[in-house]
């Protein structure tokens, strides 16, 4: 008996303890939700909410239970998420390398960094934002991702800047084309020979007979802030007929939310500001490499968090049931839409003053086709649009057209389930923006 008194009151004691962790868990849910990204990936933290109070609740009537009851669904519920913890142990097992383990043997023998992108500097104190670099460590190796076809990690060479670009474009007298944007420019996991600014500059050379140069200003996690201060910082200094902006409707929207919380980035808005990275490449390099340093040290706690999470257990849930990707996204407010406004003003502007002609283009999220009721992005879309041509900003509308004139959409992303494009979703994009191009030069 009292065996079974002093077993019944070690359970006590874990289930205290767990309800210390949900409410924890509660509060940070609260604060991602509602502090970090205003509210506008709601929907997605909803489930968060729905499991972690049901958990609290559910706890707390177990509590009133007899204690032999209680005893037994005790066992059932530790046995459970020991099931799990082993699970989750299992999968970190057999799970693919990262970019950053791949890195710590690739260097012994090769010059290499990793692809440090300028998000991960907002709302940090690194260098005690002396300078916010606003793209990559130059003239490197550089590793972006793991291949999912052939497990590959895929390594290009970034420009004089830190760019992905070939590096003796920047010596061109003029250039035809600069492309602004997130990961979608820049070319997630897809070889350099298939990202949109080589594609561009083949097939209009295949169209047309004429060699073009193209500059690729994009970098992964870009908003439009950022896209922005790259181009205020770069274009100066170059001799350009267009500039082509892509807005992506998935996340370029929360992203700005979060730009607009740092107070170094949100000094771009003002005109004259500016920190001569062009000059500076040096400095950028040095700042690029300590953070570098840093994320490879941070990964062990990560890996933890992860850990504590079930990280690889609900990945291989979602992929199972195909959740990734349905979730939908919550419309921003009134005040991230006027700063967006304000941005799509200064791009024209900027442009104008050195008589280029600005292109915009709408990449659509790959939600819009995976829910038939997708009306948060409809909501999103028919904003944006209205706000460019408010502006007289020429535009290329990548939804529309990929709803009217392709019967199968989800073939031009990966897997047809994940958010970036495929090799055949890129070439499309090319092909689909020189087409375009032409005729609104007609």
């Amino acid at each position: 008996m009292n065996k079974f008194k002093n077993l019944n009151k070690g359970f006590d004691l874990i289930i205290k303890f767990i309800f210390l962790i949900i409410i924890g868990f509660i509060i940070y849910t609260f604060y991602r939700s509602e502090i970090l990204y205003d509210g506008q990936y709601r929907e997605y933290y909803l489930k968060y909410y729905i499991f972690l109070i049901s958990s609290f609740f559910i706890l707390l009537f177990l509590n009133l239970l007899r204690r032999e009851i209680k005893l037994i669904i005790y066992l059932i519920l530790i046995s459970f998420f020991v099931g799990l913890y082993i699970s989750e142990a299992l999968f970190i097992n057999f799970q693919k390398i990262t970019r950053y383990e791949f890195y710590k043997n690739y260097k012994k023998k090769n010059d290499v960094v990793v692809a440090i992108q300028p998000a991960q500097y907002i709302l940090k104190d690194i260098n005690k934002k002396k300078i916010f670099p606003l793209s990559g460590i130059s003239k490197k190796e550089t590793i972006l991702c793991q291949k999912p076809e052939d497990k590959e990690f895929l390594i290009y060479e970034s420009d004089r800047y830190g760019f992905r670009n070939i590096d003796s474009n920047w010596d061109k007298k003029e250039i035809n084309f600069i492309l602004l944007g997130d990961s979608f420019v820049k070319g997630h996991c897809v070889d350099s020979s298939n990202i949109i600014s080589t594609l561009f500059s083949k097939i209009y050379k295949d169209t047309f007979n004429e060699k073009i140069t193209t500059i690729n200003l994009a970098y992964g996690g870009n908003g439009p802030l950022i896209e922005y201060a790259t181009l205020k910082e770069y274009l100066k200094y170059m001799k350009v007929k267009k500039v082509i902006y892509f807005f992506y409707e998935g996340n370029d929207l929360v992203n700005l939310s979060l730009e607009l919380k740092d107070p170094f980035l949100i000094k771009y808005l003002d005109d004259n500001f500016k920190q001569g990275l062009i000059d500076r490449q040096i400095d950028v390099d040095k700042v690029n490499l300590k953070l570098l340093e840093q994320e490879i040290n941070k990964k062990k706690k990560e890996n933890l968090y992860k850990f504590i999470k079930l990280g690889n257990v609900r990945k291989k849930l979602n992929y199972f049931f195909n959740l990734k990707f349905k979730e939908h996204i919550t419309e921003p407010d009134e005040e991230i839409y006027n700063a967006y406004n304000n941005i799509l003003f200064n791009l024209k502007k900027l442009t104008e003053s050195q008589n280029i002609e600005l292109n915009f283009v709408y990449l659509p999220y790959i939600g819009t086709f995976l829910d038939s009721d997708y009306y948060q992005t409809d909501k999103i879309h028919k904003k944006i649009i209205s706000m460019v041509k408010a502006h007289d900003i020429q535009y290329i509308d990548l939804l529309n057209i990929l709803r009217s004139k392709e019967e199968d959409p989800l073939s031009m992303y990966d897997s047809r389930k994940n958010q970036h494009l495929n090799e055949k979703g890129y070439k499309f994009v090319a092909e689909t923006l020189i087409k375009n191009l032409n005729k609104i030069e007609k």
